[in-house]
């Protein structure tokens, strides 16, 4: 395994899904708590909100690039 460093696009889609992942956690949580569906709907939005603008970089970097 080489030690090459990630590319920055890469690396924005890395943090993306965790931030995602975190929004999903958050929803399910207070969802547990509260009792209320709400909260999984807010926690994918907020997640989204992460992920599309990354992949959408991801995408143009990667066209871009051929």
């Amino acid at each position: 395994m080489s030690n090459k460093p990630l590319k920055p696009e890469l690396k924005a889609l890395l943090i993306a899904a965790v931030m995602e992942s975190v929004c999903l956690g958050g929803g399910v949580i207070a969802w547990l708590s509260t009792d209320k569906i709400i909260w999984l709907a807010i926690g994918v939005v907020a997640g989204v909100g992460f992920s599309l603008p990354a992949v959408i970089t991801f995408v143009r970097a990667s066209k871009g690039q051929k």
